[in-house]
C-alpha cells in the first residue's frame, strides 16, 4: 500500500513509461466511445453511461484529498482540485446532465486547449503504481474521451461564436482562480506563476507578463480546434447543393 500512497518522484517525461500510459488510457477511452456510440441503444443510455465516466473521473480526482491526508501531506496549497482539468470533469458531467450543446462546446475547447496538451507535457511527478499516476491519467486520458464523446455520440458540433464564449468564461474563472490563489498563497491554474516542469509556459514571459499572453494564444487555440468543425460543415454544405 506504501507504493501506491506515497509518493516516489520517479516519473520522467518522454520515457517509455510516458508513452506507454498515454497509449492505454486513451485505447481505454476509444473503447468507451465505441460502447456508448454502437453497443447503447437508446439516448437515456448513452447520457447515463458518460455520466458514470466523468462521476469516477470525478471521484477519482476528489480522492486525492483523502489520500493526502491519509498520508499526512495535504497541502491547501496545491492539492485543491482548482486547476482547469481537474475542474473540467464537473464542468463536462453537468453539460452532459443538462444535455447543453452550448456548455460542451465551452469545455471542449478548454479541454482540447489544456488538457490534450497535457498528455504530452506532463507536469506529473509519481510513476506506476502510485496514486497520482492514476489520477494524472485518469483525469487527462479520459477527459478527451468525454469531450469527444460528444461529437461521435451525439453529433454534437461547435459553432464560431463558442469560440468567444469560452473564452469569456474561461477570463472569469481564471480570475476568479486568480483571487483564490491570493488569499491562499497558492498557484493554481498557474495564474501566479510558470509550472515547474517542461511545459508550453516555458515558450512565454515571466510573469504577470506571460497572463497576457495566454489571451491570444487561448483564442489562437480555440480557432484551430474549431477549424475541423468549419471545414466539415463547409463539405457538408457542397455535397447537399450537389445533391
Amino acid at each position: 500500500m506504501d507504493s501506491f500512497l506515497y509518493a516516489n518522484n520517479k516519473f520522467v517525461s518522454y520515457s517509455a513509461e510516458h508513452f506507454i500510459s498515454v497509449i492505454i488510457f486513451l485505447f481505454i477511452g476509444i473503447i468507451f466511445i465505441y460502447i456508448g456510440k454502437n453497443k447503447i441503444k437508446s439516448i437515456d443510455a448513452k447520457f447515463n453511461f458518460i455520466t458514470y465516466i466523468l462521476l469516477f473521473v470525478l471521484l477519482t480526482q476528489i480522492g486525492k484529498i483523502f489520500v493526502k491526508k491519509y498520508t499526512g501531506t495535504f497541502d491547501i496549497t496545491e492539492d485543491l482540485p482548482l486547476h482547469l482539468c481537474n475542474l473540467s470533469p464537473l464542468f463536462l458531467l453537468l453539460a452532459y446532465h443538462f444535455r447543453s450543446r452550448l456548455a460542451w462546446s465551452i469545455f471542449f475547447l478548454w479541454i482540447m486547449a489544456g488538457t490534450f496538451q497535457s498528455l504530452f507535457t506532463p507536469t506529473l511527478h509519481d510513476s506506476f503504481p502510485q496514486y497520482e499516476w492514476w489520477r494524472y491519467w485518469i483525469i487527462h486520458a479520459w477527459l478527451v474521451t468525454g469531450a469527444f464523446y460528444g461529437i461521435f455520440v451525439f453529433n454534437y458540433r461547435m459553432k464560431f461564436k463558442d469560440i468567444f464564449i469560452a473564452l469569456f468564461w474561461l477570463n472569469v474563472l481564471s480570475f476568479s482562480i486568480m483571487f483564490v490563489n491570493m488569499q491562499i498563497g497558492a498557484n493554481y491554474m498557474f495564474m501566479l506563476g510558470k509550472p515547474d516542469t517542461k511545459t508550453l509556459y516555458n515558450i512565454l514571459s515571466e510573469w504577470p507578463y506571460y497572463i497576457l499572453e495566454l489571451e491570444p494564444m487561448a483564442l489562437l487555440l480555440f480557432g484551430i480546434i474549431y477549424l475541423p468543425f468549419f471545414i466539415f460543415e463547409k463539405i457538408g454544405n457542397k455535397k447537399q447543393l450537389s445533391i
